[in-house]
């Protein structure tokens, strides 16, 4: 099984088999497994490498399956589905998107992880091609209201204390009560359900407010844009739920055998300076001869984050934007390496140019397809850029 076709079509019937193979030629990034054993006797009249008989039982299947695709589409009875699948159920934050359809493509039904696992919105799109009935019965969607959940998938955000906050927020929701949100930034997002906050003046009757920010003190910011505001923090900090979209992208660059507290305290020092939150950074990255350095991928480590290198080619096609040092061309062949290799993960969204450390330089991008302006802070310049 491969895992780069992410959505598996389970079937058991002929009929199935027939609905199984329309949908695969309508969705190119799905597998078929056709389940043959002595009652059906199902065969496969064509070999193909995205076609698959298998003659194992459902549930020896569906247990591979699971770990292995992140959507998966039953063509059966949804009470056989309940049933294989039960045993394998783990969390909505890790179960893959589980969808079932009639072996007559009239319905399909969101069955299993709706929201984080993408079922509702992979419903839809299976219905929309084969002209069937979209099944789905998730609380907010059914009131036609967005979720904090499906905001954070959206924005691909940190939340802290994640399951009770979307618990009891989207419950807030689907009764009709009033929850906040605040958006500080040019993020778009579904904000059905939600009572838009253009200020956080005059919130006293609204129990939660979700807060969209990358920013680690959101209220240092806040207080200088509305200087006039008057605002109990302490009152407000109990009731803000801070999303944290992973937006930034660090480049670095630095010295062979550079200490690995001494990046780690240099970052910090970066971050404090421009107020932002450790929680949006979505990658770092260097050139690719950096690729086993061992101060950034302890620092990839400690940040839970992936660490991306860029080859010195493509460093080249870009690093005559930013100021050359002959000392880096002469060492890793191209002028700089922070901020090209942040412009280059930002795609053309660098917003904090190369600062220098002992040793270090760290730029800092932004991955945006908005508009989006940040004050870069003294001795810099301000950027504008649109990806």
């Amino acid at each position: 099984m491969s895992t780069e076709v992410n959505i598996a079509i389970v079937c058991i019937t002929e009929n199935g088999k027939n609905l199984a193979l329309k949908i695969q030629t309508l969705i190119k990034d799905s597998h078929v497994y056709i389940v043959s054993n002595k009652q059906n006797k199902l065969q496969l009249e064509n070999e193909s490498k995205n076609i698959f008989l298998v003659k194992e039982k459902l549930s020896v299947l569906t247990e591979k399956l699971f770990k292995d695709y992140q959507y998966i589409l039953f063509i059966m009875a949804t009470g056989i589905v309940v049933r294989v699948i039960a045993p394998y159920i783990v969390s909505k934050f890790s179960d893959p998107a589980i969808m079932v359809t009639d072996e007559k493509g009239q319905n399909v039904i969101s069955l299993l992880s709706g929201h984080m696992g993408g079922a509702n919105e992979m419903t839809k799109r299976i219905s929309k091609l084969i002209n069937a009935n979209p099944v789905i019965t998730t609380a907010t969607d059914v009131n036609k209201k967005s979720a904090l959940d499906m905001i954070a998938k959206e924005l691909d955000a940190h939340i802290d204390d994640f399951r009770d906050n979307v618990k009891d927020v989207n419950a807030m929701l689907v009764n009709n009560q009033d929850v906040g949100i605040y958006i500080d930034g040019k993020y778009n997002v579904d904000t059905r359900g939600f009572k838009v906050l253009d200020n956080l003046e005059n919130t006293d009757s609204i129990a939660k407010i979700a807060v969209i920010t990358n920013k680690n003190d959101f209220f240092r910011d806040y207080t200088d844009k509305y200087k006039d505001s008057c605002i109990n923090q302490k009152q407000l900090e109990e009731k803000i739920i801070k999303v944290i979209p992973k937006d930034i992208v660090i480049g670095i660059g630095c010295r062979r055998n550079t200490d690995s507290d001494l990046l780690k305290e240099s970052l910090d020092d970066l971050l404090k300076r421009y107020n932002i939150h450790i929680k949006s950074i979505k990658e770092i990255g260097s050139i690719d001869v950096k690729y086993d350095e061992k101060a950034i991928l302890d620092l990839a480590e400690n940040l839970s984050v992936p660490f991306k290198t860029v080859s010195t080619n493509e460093i080249s096609k870009v690093d005559y934007l930013f100021e050359k040092s002959e000392f880096v061309k002469k060492n890793v062949g191209v002028y700089c390496v922070s901020e090209p290799v942040a412009y280059i993960l930002s795609k053309g969204n660098l917003i904090i140019e190369k600062h220098k450390y002992k040793g270090i330089t760290i730029s800092v991008g932004r991955v945006s397809k908005v508009i989006y302006v940040i004050g870069i802070g003294p001795g810099s310049k301000e950027l504008m850029t649109m990806q």
